[in-house]
C-alpha cells in the first residue's frame, strides 16, 4: 500500500481563514498609523512657511510730486529715505519731505516732516524733532525707518533716533524740480501670503490619513446602525411650517447686526487674498476663526443681493432642523412626540428668525453643535470610535468657526465619561483616533496663514480692543434686559431656555422624568451650563452670542415639553406652580419692544414700546392669564385642562407669528418706499441694488432755491453778512439762497413766502428743506400756505448748536416761510437759510455702481451694487465717495475712521477734504437712512513706482 504525504510549507504564519496573520496586523494597526500621521502632518501643517509677498514703493519715479499713499497699517514696516544737501539746498525754505500733508500741515499724528529753513535740515516726526544740522557742500542725508524705531544719519553718523515709526497717508514735497532724492516704502503686508509646498503637501497628507483612518475604523467595527431613521426625507406638516417661515423672513425679514460687516470682509478678501476684519484691526485676519467665510467667497462673486447672501443660513438652518427632528429627538425622548415637536418647531423659529439668517457665524455654530451631538450620542449607544471621532472633528470644526464655538468642545467634554467605555476597548489605538481627530481643527485654523501671523492677529485684536474678559460679562446681561439692546426678540428666547434649564434640573434631581433618556438628558443639561461659561470667555460681549445657544435650547425645551406633557408633574399645584413660572418668563420675555436692526424696524408695529392691546401691554395680560390659570389649576382645573405643556409651542409660535406679521405690515404704509422685502422683490424683477433704487442726491443744492413772493419782515436780525459758514452748504449767504441770523440780539424775522413748485406734494417727491441753527432763548417755525397766503399749518422747527437740514412735508401747501425769534440779548443765537425743495437724481446717477466706495458697516448690507476701497498691497484706494449710515446712527460705524481702532479709512479722512451730499429717499421724505459725501485729496496717487517680491 502506497500511501502518499503532502507536505504544506509555510511561509508565515496564517490565520483560519488561510490569510497570513500579518494581513491582520496591518488591518488592526492602520487606522492607529494613519492617526499619528494626519496628527503629525497637521502640526506640521501648521509650522511650515509660507510664500510671502512684500510690496515696496519707490517715489518720485520721475519730477516729484505730491502724491496720496494712504499705508494700511499707517506705519510701514520700513522706509528709506536719501537725500543730499544740493537736494535741500535747491528748495530755499520749505518742506523737503511730509508723509501726512502738503506745506508741512500734519494732517495725521506721527508724521515724518523734512524741512528747510535759514540754512538748516530739521527732521520731526509728530512733534519731536529727531535731527537738525546745517547745510554744507556735500552733506548726504539718510531717515531709516522700521520696526525698531526712526533713525537719521547724516554723512554716514548717526544724528537723531526714535522708538517711533512715521505714519504715511501721502507724500508731498515743495520741490519742483528733478532732484536726487529718493524715498522707498515698504507696507506691512505680512498677512499677504500663499500656502508653501510644504504646507500644501502637509495639508493633503493630514486629510487624506484622517480619512484613511475613519475608513479604516469603521471597516473594523463589526456593527453599522443606521445614522438616519428610515422614511426621514418623508416631509411632515411641521416641516413645511417651519421651511415656510424661514423663508419668508428671508424675504422680507430684518437683517442681524454684523451682515454689512461681514460682506464688506468678504468682499475685500478678493483684493488681500485672505479674509479680514476690514472695518477695523487694520485688517487683521479673522485666522484662527474664519473658515467658514470661505465658503462665501464664491458665494459673493455670484452676487451679493440680500435674497442670494442669506440661502447659505437657511440651509443651515433648514439641516439643523432635521438634525433635531429627525436624529436628536428620537434620542432624548420617547413615545409620542407630538408635543415635543412643535414645541421644538416653535423654540426653534423663536430662536432662527433672531439669529439665523443672516451671514453671522451663530448658525454654523448651531449646526456644528447639533451634528457634534448627533454623532457623540449616536458613537455612546453603538459603542463606536468612528462616530466619537468624528464628533470631535465636528467639534473642532465648529471651533474654528468663531470663539464662541468652544461651547462645541466644551460639550464634548460632557460626553467623554459616556463615551469612556468605547474609547478605552480601542486601547492605544484610540488615542492616535482622538489626536488625529483633534489635531483636524488646526488645518481650519490655520489654513491661510503662518503661526507668526496668526499670533500677530490675536495680539492685534487683544491690544486694540474690545478685550472685557469674564469680569465683563455681567455687561451682556445688561444688555439683554435693556429695552433697546436687548428686545423682546432676543431675551425671549434666552428666558425660556433659563425657564427650560430650570424645569429639567429640577425633574432630573427628582427623577421624574417619563418616556425621557435621563444619561443624555443630564449631559444636554450640563451642556448648556457650560454653554453660558464659554461666553464668558469670549471677549466681546454682544447679545447676538446667545445665538449659538438655538440648538440645545430647542431641545432642552422640547424634552421639559414632553415631561410634562407625559405627567411628569403629577399634583396640581406642582402643574400650576410651572404654568406660573412660564408666565413669569413670558412676562419678562415679551415686556420689551421688538428691536430690529438698522433699517429693519421702519414702521414696525412696537418697535420702540412693547406691543400691547388696548393700551394693556400684551405682557401683563399673559402674566395675568398665566397666574389666573394657576390659581384655576390649584382649584381642580387641571382635570380638563390636562397639562400646561401645550402653553410653550402656543407662546413660541405666538411670538413668531407676530415678529413675521409686524414685519410684512410694515410693508404696507411703505408701499412706496424701501422696505427689505420691496428691495428683495425688486431685486428677484431684475432691479439687485437694494435701497440705491429709491436713494435720490441732490447734486445742485442752488438748483432747488424757491422763488420768493414779496419781501421779508425783519427787526433785529442780520441778512447774510458774516455768520459762522461750517457745516452749511453752498451757495447760503448770497442773495439768491439768504440767510437769517440773531447773532445774539433780540428781534424777529417773518420771510418772505416762497413758492413750492408743482408736484411738490407727490408721495415721491422730496421734502422742503431748512438749514437751521440754534441755542438759547430763540425759537423757529414754518408755515406753510395756501395759493392766497392763508396758514394752513405751523411746525416747530428743531434746533441744535451745529447747523442742521430740518425736512418737512409740504403736503397741500402751495407756499411756504420761516418764522424766527429770539427772546434775550446775549442768551443764544439763532439762524436759518431760505427753503429749498430739492431737484434731485439717483444716487447712481451720481457714482455709478461699479466704483468702488467708502462703504459705512451699518448700512453696507442694503446697497448690494457697492464695492468698498481695495486694501491691497499695504495701501487703501483713495475712493471720491463715502456712503455713510444716516444722522441717527452714523456714530456706531465711525469705528472705521478711528485711527486708534486701526480703521481702514482714516488715512483717506485725514487727507481729504469732505463735502456733504444731500440724499432723499423716494417715497419716504423726512428720512436720511443713507448719506453720500464727496471726498477731495491734496494730490492723487501717483508719481509711485510698485514692485513686488515673493520669500
Amino acid at each position: 500500500m502506497t500511501r502518499v504525504f503532502t507536505v504544506r510549507v509555510v511561509t508565515a504564519s496564517t490565520t483560519a481563514s488561510g490569510r497570513p496573520a500579518s494581513d491582520g496586523i496591518v488591518r488592526r494597526s492602520s487606522a492607529t498609523l494613519l492617526g499619528l500621521l494626519s496628527a503629525i502632518a497637521s502640526l506640521a501643517f501648521v509650522l511650515a512657511p509660507v510664500d510671502h509677498t512684500a510690496t515696496t514703493y519707490t517715489w518720485p519715479s520721475g519730477q516729484p510730486e505730491d502724491t496720496t499713499l494712504p499705508l494700511l497699517p499707517y506705519a510701514p514696516q520700513r522706509m528709506d529715505v536719501t537725500f543730499s544737501c544740493t537736494d535741500a539746498a535747491s528748495l530755499g525754505n520749505g518742506t523737503l519731505l511730509s508723509t501726512t500733508g502738503p506745506d508741512g500741515v500734519q494732517t495725521a499724528p506721527r508724521g515724518l516732516s523734512v524741512r528747510v529753513s535759514e540754512g538748516r535740515v530739521t527732521a520731526t516726526l509728530g512733534q519731536s524733532r529727531v535731527a537738525t544740522a546745517s547745510l554744507t557742500d556735500t552733506c548726504r542725508w539718510r531717515v531709516v525707518s522700521n520696526p525698531s524705531g526712526t533713525t537719521v544719519h547724516v554723512d554716514g553718523h548717526e544724528r537723531g533716533r526714535t522708538s517711533e515709526r512715521p505714519a504715511i497717508n501721502g507724500l508731498f514735497t515743495d520741490i519742483t524740480t528733478a532732484t536726487g532724492m529718493a524715498v522707498k516704502v515698504t507696507p506691512d503686508t505680512r498677512f499677504t501670503s500663499d500656502p508653501g509646498t510644504l504646507k500644501i503637501a502637509a495639508g493633503f497628507v493630514a486629510i487624506g490619513a484622517l480619512v484613511g483612518m475613519l475608513i479604516a475604523l469603521r471597516r473594523r467595527e463589526p456593527r453599522r446602525p443606521r445614522l438616519l431613521p428610515h422614511r426621514w426625507i418623508r416631509p411632515r406638516p411641521l416641516d413645511g411650517v417651519v421651511a415656510g417661515t424661514l423663508v419668508v423672513w428671508v424675504v422680507i425679514g430684518a437683517a442681524t447686526v454684523d451682515d454689512g460687516y461681514i460682506v464688506t470682509m468678504i468682499l475685500s478678501s478678493a483684493d488681500t487674498g485672505f479674509v479680514g476684519n476690514y472695518m477695523r484691526w487694520f485688517n487683521a485676519p479673522e485666522a484662527p476663526f474664519s473658515w467658514f467665510y470661505e465658503l462665501y467667497r464664491p458665494w459673493v462673486e455670484i452676487s451679493t443681493t440680500t435674497l442670494w447672501l442669506r440661502l447659505p443660513s437657511l440651509i443651515v438652518c433648514l439641516v439643523s432642523w432635521l438634525l433635531i427632528d429627525r436624529v436628536l429627538l428620537p434620542r432624548f425622548i420617547k413615545g409620542r412626540l407630538t408635543a415635543a415637536r412643535w414645541a421644538a418647531g416653535g423654540v426653534f423659529l423663536l430662536w432662527t428668525v433672531q439669529f439665523g439668517i443672516g451671514l453671522r457665524p451663530e448658525p454654523w455654530v448651531m449646526l456644528g453643535s447639533l451634528a457634534t451631538l448627533a454623532l457623540v450620542e449616536r458613537g455612546i449607544a453603538t459603542r463606536r470610535l468612528s462616530l466619537v471621532a468624528c464628533a470631535v472633528v465636528a467639534a473642532g470644526a465648529t471651533t474654528a468657526v468663531t470663539p464662541t464655538g468652544l461651547a462645541v468642545f466644551l460639550q464634548l467634554l460632557v460626553a467623554l465619561p459616556a463615551a469612556w467605555p468605547t474609547v478605552r476597548a480601542y486601547g492605544s489605538r484610540a488615542v492616535a483616533v482622538l489626536l488625529a481627530a483633534g489635531f483636524s481643527v488646526l488645518l481650519l485654523m490655520f489654513y491661510d496663514q503662518s503661526l507668526d501671523a496668526v499670533v500677530h492677529a490675536v495680539g492685534v485684536r487683544t491690544e486694540i480692543g474690545p478685550s472685557y474678559g469674564i469680569t465683563g460679562e455681567g455687561q451682556r446681561y445688561e444688555w439683554l434686559f435693556d429695552p433697546l439692546q436687548g428686545g423682546l426678540n432676543r431675551r425671549l428666547p434666552v428666558l425660556l431656555l433659563w425657564f427650560g434649564m430650570a424645569l429639567v434640573a429640577i425633574l432630573v434631581v427628582l427623577r421624574r422624568t417619563p418616556r425621557v433618556a435621563t444619561a443624555p438628558t443630564r449631559r444636554l443639561l450640563i451642556a448648556s451650563v457650560l454653554y453660558f461659561a464659554a461666553l464668558a470667555l469670549t471677549p466681546t460681549k454682544y447679545t447676538h452670542h446667545f445665538g449659538v445657544l438655538a440648538g440645545i435650547a430647542t431641545l432642552l425645551v422640547a424634552v421639559v415639553v414632553h415631561a410634562i406633557a407625559r405627567k411628569a408633574l403629577q399634583r396640581s399645584w406642582q402643574l400650576s406652580l410651572a404654568c406660573a413660572g412660564l408666565a413669569i418668563t413670558v412676562w419678562v420675555g415679551i415686556g420689551a419692544p421688538l428691536r430690529w436692526w438698522f433699517l429693519g424696524g421702519l414702521n414696525v408695529k412696537w418697535s420702540d414700546v412693547p406691543p400691547g392691546v388696548a393700551g394693556i401691554d400684551a405682557a401683563d395680560l399673559a402674566l395675568c392669564a398665566g397666574l389666573v390659570l394657576a390659581v384655576a389649576g390649584l382649584a381642580g382645573a387641571w382635570r380638563w385642562l390636562r397639562t400646561p405643556a401645550w402653553f410653550v409651542p402656543v407662546v413660541a409660535f405666538g411670538v413668531v407669528v407676530v415678529e413675521l406679521g409686524t414685519m410684512a405690515y410694515a410693508m404696507v404704509p411703505r408701499a412706496a418706499t424701501y422696505t427689505t422685502g420691496a428691495a428683495n422683490v425688486a431685486a428677484l424683477s431684475g432691479d439687485p441694488c437694494g435701497i440705491e433704487e429709491w436713494l435720490r442726491v441732490e447734486p445742485d443744492i442752488s438748483a432747488g432755491m424757491l422763488h420768493s413772493i414779496g419781501l421779508p419782515t425783519v427787526n433785529g436780525f442780520a441778512t447774510n453778512g458774516s455768520f459762522p459758514r461750517q457745516g452749511l452748504p453752498e451757495p447760503y449767504g448770497s442773495a439768491e439762497a439768504p440767510v437769517w441770523h440773531s447773532n445774539g440780539r433780540t428781534g424777529k424775522v417773518t420771510t418772505s413766502w416762497h413758492q413750492l413748485t408743482d408736484g411738490s406734494d407727490s408721495p415721491a417727491a422730496p421734502p422742503v428743506v431748512v438749514p437751521v441753527r440754534g441755542t438759547g432763548a430763540v425759537s423757529a417755525r414754518v408755515e406753510f400756505g395756501d395759493r392766497t397766503g392763508k396758514v394752513l399749518r405751523s411746525e416747530h422747527v428743531p434746533l441744535a448748536p451745529e447747523w442742521a437740514e430740518a425736512r418737512f412735508d409740504p403736503r397741500n401747501a402751495a407756499v411756504v416761510r420761516l418764522r424766527l425769534v429770539d427772546e434775550r440779548p446775549g442768551d443764544g443765537w439763532v439762524a436759518a437759510g431760505a427753503p429749498r425743495l430739492p431737484k434731485t437724481v439717483p444716487s447712481t446717477d451720481l457714482v455709478p455702481a461699479s466704483e468702488p466706495v467708502i462703504l459705512d458697516w451699518v448700512g453696507a448690507f442694503t446697497m448690494p451694487c457697492r464695492r468698498p476701497p481695495s486694501v491691497a498691497d499695504g495701501t487703501v484706494e483713495p475712493v471720491r465717495y463715502r456712503f455713510a449710515s444716516g444722522p441717527s446712527i452714523r456714530d456706531v460705524g465711525s469705528v472705521s475712521y478711528i485711527p486708534s481702532q486701526g480703521g481702514p479709512y482714516a488715512p483717506l479722512m485725514q487727507l481729504a477734504t469732505e463735502t456733504p451730499i444731500p440724499t432723499y429717499l423716494r417715497g419716504d421724505k423726512l428720512s436720511e437712512p443713507i448719506s453720500v459725501f464727496r471726498l477731495d485729496y491734496p494730490a492723487p496717487m501717483r508719481g509711485l513706482r510698485m514692485t513686488q517680491a515673493h520669500r
